[in-house]
């Protein structure tokens, strides 16, 4: 792997510090920089074999290691480091842990008669938190030990012993409620009240507020001071009793503002005149008079006399405005509030917590009682807010397939352990499994596959304790119905993620079904080749889609697409090749390589084949009956959104090549669902579209024409040319190309 990635990835991190509009995103932009000079480091001194599923040395796959943007590890364990205050607690209140020792003694004590019996006391009440994979191993130990399995304890143990010193392999405690299968939050309310809690002072609402009350009045009170002066027409013509004193008296207090004088405004223009005047007025040129008489004319005849009604009441509006509590203090209140609540848990009902602040609290915030809380503050607090999935895309919590795949383990945690027969085992299972989720995929090649949850030796010890059932295989499924339908349904427009994808993957195997889905494969990384279950996915995709729009559109061979036989391993294999091979030829592209351009039109060959898994889901899943009533509106907001982002004006070359591929993926879902309509939803489908794509802009109906041509060809009946633009117009809408794309701008032109 070259180094030229992270270099670039440096780069940026040092630029965003330079630039950074506050100290949070100093820290953050620091922390990104100590990151890369990590990954370079290992690169230069080649100490970690990037691609690989175990890129440092010595360290066990199953380890969580921390992963930063691409897959790259740092080479930091996330189980290792810096003890936790919890470690520091609780090696404060054990006689014997060494100093500098700590992590080794603690993780050796857990293994003593004490440690373990404290350890099954948690299991029995459930009160820990594992919020690492690792943190859940010794947990296991004492579980095994509890049912007299100590041979299986003893081999558990021989794997972890070696890094004691290293990793914690004990949980934290936590009064954490029982995990709702049903119900999901997108954060704790531990980490909202962090947030709330830590939540900065917005220096621009500080300088606001600084602003009108104190600089403001100022003004008004010099721009007054100087009209005292004026005689015909001209300030500093006349000078009453004790006006240098009274002049010298408000430089001064304007002074005691700070303000900064690197950019001087009209005010502290005003201010130095003042000043001046009030040392020596005879110093004053005739063009520094004529100054004072610009600004001074300029404030009367926009605002009025200083001590007008009208300005008056312009300032008292202006002082309502920001007379309020500033937010980061209210933000702490309602972090008080959250108090009452278990850290680990949603909340379901938030009566109280949005209510405006009583006395008390406004009394902190040195405000009288009843103020509202501002909807900032409100969002924020709506993140720990509990309901099933299709609840919280109503509320607007969930906004993309992959924050659906951040919340789905909680409900896949308790569909996998759900074939345990221990209770205490089951929560074992599922805080695990919560925990592992969040670990970050690393960068692999070769058709390498990621560390799987069964690949933990803990876990490993436990799954010959399931035990299969028609219930749990039946509840897996409905589960897995209902999270691909909804989420298809609320962004028809966006493949499904990655992450997303492995949650389907676990519900899979839990349902106990066969069903291959396919990730989504990044073209800097394709190696020319694809696993078997592309070959297959693409093959049953193509009973489903066979003599349809989508197959026209696409211009796809179905025989030629069902290639060999997928059973057996050989045959899975010659299967892949010539899928690979396939994919590469529609493509028009050389297999292996290696430029991402070249990687991106093969690779898009390949979700069309597949049709990314929308076939394997409406077919085998059931979801075309499901979903039937609600296809043509998923066509028209597919359609709309893709209008939306084409028209959002950018002069980034990048951000416009990514647009252009997830555009091109959204009309490829939008043909996929017209597909599955019948001929009469198809054509008024296809009406609603051509209604909303005659409202647009016409510098974008004109540049956007070939691809309506295109739709309106293959809907008629006709099979599209994949290559480039027929004596008709019509082209075929593809994301990626190997020269600059056809629907970019001429070179040189930055937008419509």
């Amino acid at each position: 792997m070259g180094a030229g990635y992270a270099v670039f990835q440096l780069s940026k991190a040092l630029i965003a510090h330079d630039h950074a509009p506050g100290p949070l995103a100093r820290f953050n932009a620091r922390r990104r920089i100590s990151h890369w000079e990590q990954v370079i480091a290992h690169m230069l001194q080649g100490t970690a074999e990037y691609g690989s599923r175990t890129p440092l040395a010595e360290i066990p796959a199953w380890v969580t290691l921390e992963v930063i943007t691409g897959g790259f590890a740092t080479g930091n364990l996330l189980a290792g480091g810096e003890l936790t205050d919890y470690e520091r607690e609780l090696a404060a209140s054990i006689p014997g842990i060494r100093k500098g020792f700590e992590r080794l003694d603690l993780n050796a004590w857990h293994l003593t008669d004490d440690g373990l019996e404290s350890l099954q006391r948690r299991l029995t009440r459930g009160d820990y938190s594992v919020e690492l994979p690792e943190e859940a191993a010794l947990l296991t130990v004492a579980w095994l030990s509890s049912q007299r399995r100590n041979d299986e304890a003893r081999a558990l143990i021989d794997v972890i012993v070696p890094f004691f010193d290293r990793l914690r392999f004990f949980p934290a405690t936590s009064a954490q409620l029982p995990i709702s299968a049903a119900h999901v939050h997108i954060a704790s309310v531990g980490e909202v009240k962090q947030l709330l809690s830590t939540l900065p002072a917005r220096a621009q609402i500080v300088a606001q507020k600084h602003t009108i009350e104190a600089r403001l009045p100022l003004y008004d009170s010099a721009v007054a001071h100087f009209l005292l002066t004026y005689q015909a027409g001209w300030p500093c013509r006349i000078y009453p009793a004790h006006w240098r004193e009274q002049a010298a008296e408000l430089a001064a207090c304007y002074e005691q503002l700070k303000i900064n004088k690197r950019s001087p405004d009209r005010v502290a223009e005003l201010f130095l005149l003042l000043e001046q005047c009030a040392r020596d007025a005879q110093s004053l040129t005739g063009r520094q008079v004529g100054r004072i008489r610009r600004v001074v004319d300029d404030f009367v005849r926009k605002h009025g006399a200083p001590d007008c009604a009208s300005h008056l009441a312009f300032r008292e509006d202006q002082l309502r405005q920001v007379s309020g509590p500033e937010h980061h203090l209210i933000a702490r209140a309602v972090a008080k509030r959250l108090s009452k609540y278990p850290a680990q848990s949603g909340i379901c009902d938030f009566g109280g917590l949005v209510m405006p602040l009583d006395v008390e609290e406004a009394a902190d915030c040195l405000q009288g009682a009843g103020v509202a809380i501002p909807a900032p503050i409100l969002r924020r607090v709506q993140r720990c807010r509990s309901g099933t999935i299709s609840e919280l895309i109503e509320h607007g919590l969930i906004t993309s397939g992959d924050t659906i795949a951040r919340v789905l383990p909680a409900m896949t945690s308790q569909l996998s352990s759900a074939g345990l027969r221990d209770e205490a085992l089951r929560k074992i299972y599922a805080s695990t499994y919560q925990a592992f989720r969040r670990r970050r995929s690393l960068l692999l090649l070769n058709l390498q596959r990621q560390v799987g949850f069964s690949e933990l030796p803990w876990i490993a010890s436990i799954e010959g304790d399931r035990q299969s059932g028609i219930g749990v295989a039946s509840a897996a499924r409905q589960s897995l119905v209902e999270s691909s339908a909804l989420t298809l349904h609320a962004f028809p427009y966006a493949i499904l993620p990655n992450k997303l994808l492995q949650e389907f993957g676990a519900l899979v195997d839990a349902a106990e079904l066969d069903l291959p889905l396919v990730e989504e494969v990044a073209a800097d990384i394709f190696m020319g080749q694809f696993s078997p279950k592309f070959a297959d996915a693409a093959r049953r995709a193509g009973r489903v889609i066979e003599g349809s729009l989508y197959a026209r559109y696409y211009d796809i061979d179905i025989e030629e697409q069902a290639g060999p036989i997928t059973i057996g391993r050989r045959r899975a294999r010659v299967a892949s090749d010539a899928f690979a091979a396939l994919c590469a030829k529609r493509a028009g592209a050389e297999q292996g390589s290696r430029h991402p351009a070249s990687n991106g039109i093969i690779l898009e060959q390949q979700q069309i084949l597949t049709t990314q898994n929308l076939a394997l889901l409406f077919d085998e899943l059931g979801l075309k009956g499901l979903l039937s009533t609600r296809l043509a509106g998923m066509v028209q907001a597919s359609f709309e959104w893709i209008c939306k982002r084409h028209q959002m004006h950018t002069d980034r070359y990048h951000a416009r090549l990514i647009m252009l591929k997830n555009t091109a993926y959204a009309w490829r879902q939008m043909v996929f669902y017209l597909a599955m309509l019948n001929e009469h939803e198809c054509t008024a489908a296809l009406k609603s579209i051509e209604a909303c794509f005659a409202k647009q802009p016409q510098a974008f109906r004109e540049r956007f024409l070939p691809v309506m041509i295109g739709l309106r060809k293959a809907a008629a009946g006709e099979v599209l040319s994949q290559q480039g633009q027929t004596t008709d117009g019509a082209r075929v809408f593809l994301g990626w190309a190997t020269t600059r794309h056809w629907l970019l701008p001429p070179q040189g032109v930055t937008s419509d």
